[in-house]
């Protein structure tokens, strides 16, 4: 078995041309060729749902067949090991997965002879071999599609695997291509989209890999990193799968990444986030005018009479796919998203023997108890009162999700928690200024302001305040 070590990033077809021109000058070209392959599994998906996959690939008169262990990703870059074995036909050989080694990482309830073809992704590739500041990686251009039955799904993205040096390095090749086009961050493989496409992906899932017992110089970087994920994971779906609850969860996630360094005071100096907070800053206004626009096009969505809302819905909708559009076109914002990500990754050790995570967490709940009191008891009436604890109640809704992972911290249940993440995107209404531009309903129709729509939120948010 070998380790794989790479950095993916997704492209907008039209940006090929600069960053082609740009490898060609900097790295040396290799080769470029046509890739077939086919993923197999169980017809229920078994090898997915314990992270694998099996494929095999044609390259020009050749085949291989390659198994994929469950991998991590740390700040975007991905470790995951693999075999590659060679064929003579586009078969798969059983033989190659009955060795001890790969018996270690097979799992035991998949039997072999219900493997078939589940998709395919067949896609063009260049690459290059690049060395920088002493970092050796090959980097790769894909553009293809995946095909599951006659569905597909456009395929372009930029890989940089590490064949020498320190993996750090590769953040520095990206920044470095990120200045050419927009570059941006991928935390969803080939292999992820096919099974979506082919409806057998398993629901993704991430939870803090942190005990109550850690040290917070431990802790902090597993909240960081889960913070992250989550902010690029749902933010991608959002600029290429156009999902309004990408967008929405994006915005949270960004809100808990960037409170997390000020909450912890005593382990991390301030210094040392200064990176991570500047590129953060940046991609501030952006998601959080996305949030607004998805939690109104999830309203006007579910509203009872559709013909009553039909011309602000297809003007709204217009305006929330020219903004994807300017977003994925956007280098500068980009770009912020992978340095956000090197500083995650570059982040040194911490200073130990603060507190434990499981008391920093009850200490942080505790504090915030008066505000889920006041929203169960007392409900706010204005929106200024809403507006004002919206800080706040994104700490609570962080605080609520960690708990969670730890069961020897009293905290309130999977119900609050959420109920308060859709007081979160609720509150996206209550901006000052008004984040989205006017609609333009059919002529005659009358035009709402933004007071009805704030209305709209606070309805929603009494109601969600009855829940808690």
């Amino acid at each position: 078995m070998t380790k794989e070590t790479e950095l993916k990033l997704r492209i907008s077809p039209q940006s090929l041309p600069a960053l082609t021109q740009f490898l060609n000058t900097q790295a040396r070209p290799l080769s470029h060729s046509t890739l077939k392959n086919w993923y197999l599994d169980t017809p229920a998906a078994a090898l997915s749902s314990a992270r694998a996959a099996l494929r095999i690939r044609q390259h020009g008169d050749g085949y291989e067949q390659t198994l994929k262990t469950r991998g991590q990703s740390q700040a975007g870059i991905h470790q995951r090991g693999e075999w590659n074995w060679p064929l003579t036909s586009p078969q798969l050989d059983s033989t190659r997965l009955q060795s001890a080694e790969v018996a270690e990482h097979w799992p035991a309830s998949i039997n072999v002879a219900e493997l078939g073809e589940i998709f395919t992704t067949h896609f063009e590739r260049q690459a290059w071999l690049w060395q920088l500041d002493g970092c050796e990686a090959e980097v790769v251009l894909d553009q293809g599609e995946v095909s599951s039955g006659r569905k597909t799904l456009p395929l372009c993205e930029v890989e940089l695997e590490l064949k020498q040096g320190d993996a750090a390095g590769l953040w520095a090749m990206a920044l470095q291509l990120a200045e050419q086009a927009p570059l941006w961050l991928s935390d969803i493989s080939k292999a992820e989209r096919g099974y979506r496409l082919a409806r057998l992906s398993q629901p993704w899932a991430q939870t803090p890999g942190v005990s109550a017992e850690d040290d917070m110089a431990e802790a902090l970087p597993q909240w960081l990193s889960y913070e992250f994920l989550h902010l690029q994971r749902a933010l991608e779906h959002c600029l290429w799968d156009s999902n309004i609850h990408g967008a929405l969860d994006a915005w949270t996630h960004w809100q808990a990444l960037r409170a997390l360094p000020q909450l912890v005071g005593k382990v991390i100096r301030r210094n040392q986030t200064r990176t991570l907070r500047e590129a953060l800053d940046q991609l501030q206004q952006p998601l959080q005018q996305l949030a607004a626009t998805a939690q109104l096009l999830s309203y006007l969505r579910s509203a009872d009479e559709e013909s009553d809302v039909r011309d602000e819905l297809n003007s709204l909708q217009a305006v929330w796919m020219e903004r994807l559009q300017q977003l994925r076109d956007d280098a500068v914002l980009a770009q912020a998203l992978t340095q956000a990500a090197a500083a995650l990754y570059a982040l040194p050790p911490l200073k130990e023997g603060s507190e434990q995570a499981g008391h920093w967490l009850r200490h942080l709940l505790r504090q915030h108890q008066p505000l889920l009191e006041q929203l169960k008891r007392q409900r706010p009436q204005s929106t200024e009162q809403w507006r004002g604890m919206a800080h706040e109640l994104a700490l609570l809704c962080m605080a609520c999700d960690y708990a969670r992972a730890l069961p020897q911290v009293n905290a309130p249940g999977e119900t609050v928690w959420r109920a308060l993440s859709d007081m979160l995107n609720a509150e996206t209404l209550l901006q000052r200024p008004w984040p989205l531009p006017p609609l333009n309903p059919a002529a005659g129709a009358e035009q709402r302001t933004a007071d009805d729509y704030s209305g709209w939120a606070e309805e929603h948010l009494q109601h969600l305040a009855r829940q808690l």
